[in-house]
């Protein structure tokens, strides 16, 4: 059985979009999220705290359909990229990707910068990632 890709996943900015200065949840979520479940083994990678990442996880998608819960502890790092740069050091022969609306590049880390603003900002991220899934699979 292969390894499934890792894929950081950030909640402000991602999940929830930038509308009329109000952050407010993206259309299309759930769907998101199954899809996402299925392609990558899911670290969540965000300043949201453990327990409210679950409880929203509960509330959108049903936490109980979630085989393994994944949380990133960055917030003793300066940031996420500092963070991100040293957890991708120990991921040797793993493919790594990285969705966050201020995602920047990394060595080793396939980073996508979702733009906060958009209703379908998720379709489109989603369209990318598959492009860099397949060329992942081929390899």
């Amino acid at each position: 059985m292969s390894v499934k890709p890792i894929l950081f996943h950030d909640i402000d900015g991602v999940l929830f979009g930038d509308y009329e200065g109000a952050f407010q949840l993206r259309p299309g979520v759930n769907t998101w999220l199954e899809w996402a479940f299925e392609q990558f083994e899911v670290i969540w990678l965000t300043s949201w705290d453990q327990e409210k990442v679950k409880a929203f996880l509960t509330v959108t998608y049903n936490a109980n359909l979630i085989s393994q819960f994944r949380y990133a502890e960055w917030t003793n790092y300066a940031n996420k990229t500092v963070w991100i740069a040293e957890a991708v050091k120990l991921l040797v022969e793993q493919e790594v990707f990285w969705i966050d609306d201020e995602a920047v590049p990394v060595e080793g880390v396939q980073a996508i910068r979702v733009h906060p603003k958009g209703e379908h900002e998720l379709i489109a991220v989603q369209a990318q990632l598959d492009q860099l899934l397949a060329l992942y699979h081929e390899n």
